[in-house]
């Protein structure tokens, strides 16, 4: 695919290799951290190949694509220092229980411009590292309003080697969470996060 300008706000796990797999993918990567200088940040940036940067994360906004890979917690006080109007996707879960919005629908909330997409919240930082177990394509569950932005972001997913599954409008965002929090339960209670649902049809 084309290169995308694509925005990764948090430099955690998730945020980091999300990040890494599409700067060695050949899109233009810019991590968005409260501090560009901590040597952790800098040790990330030189150890990427391609076109990454660290910067403010108020300077994330001039990009294609918006990837909240942070806690649930931490995203309106970033959508409040953030405008931006391209494609926005909410990898973020809350466990064990429910918040009292929907993940998707607080970030619609906070960024009204912005088209919306809940994907990549569905596996652990390893599975993205490398999506194929035992031969075959983890599944990557997406959901949104606008057919455009799911398209992009089913592109994003595919060059990782993920299986995207276009789960419905907004609404389907609920369920994915839900699939999250099992996810999450079976990783804790197994003691594995080296595993993903797929979605196969005869």
């Amino acid at each position: 695919m084309d290169p995308v300008r694509i925005g990764v706000v948090g430099t955690g796990s998730v945020g980091s290799t999300l990040g890494r797999r599409w700067a060695e993918a050949s899109h233009a990567v810019r991590f968005g951290t409260r501090d560009p200088d901590r040597p952790e940040v800098r040790d990330l940036i030189s150890g990427i190949d391609g076109d990454v940067a660290a910067v403010e994360v108020g300077e994330v906004s001039d990009t294609d694509v918006l990837v909240l890979a942070i806690p649930p917690n931490a995203v309106e006080p970033v959508l409040s220092a953030v405008e931006f109007s391209g494609v926005l996707v909410d990898p973020t879960n809350t466990y064990p229980d429910p918040g009292p919005e929907p993940g998707v629908e607080r970030a619609a909330r906070l960024a009204p411009d912005a088209r919306v997409v809940k994907a990549f919240n569905t596996v652990g930082w390893e599975v993205m590292v490398d999506p194929v177990l035992g031969g075959v394509a983890a599944t990557m569950p997406l959901a949104g309003d606008d057919d455009g932005a799911k398209s992009l972001v089913a592109d994003l997913a595919r060059e990782l080697g993920f299986e995207p599954l276009d789960a419905g409008d907004r609404s389907a965002a609920v369920h994915l969470e839900n699939l999250a929090r099992l996810w999450i339960h079976l990783a804790v209670s197994g003691g594995d996060r080296e595993f993903a649902f797929v979605h196969r049809t005869r």
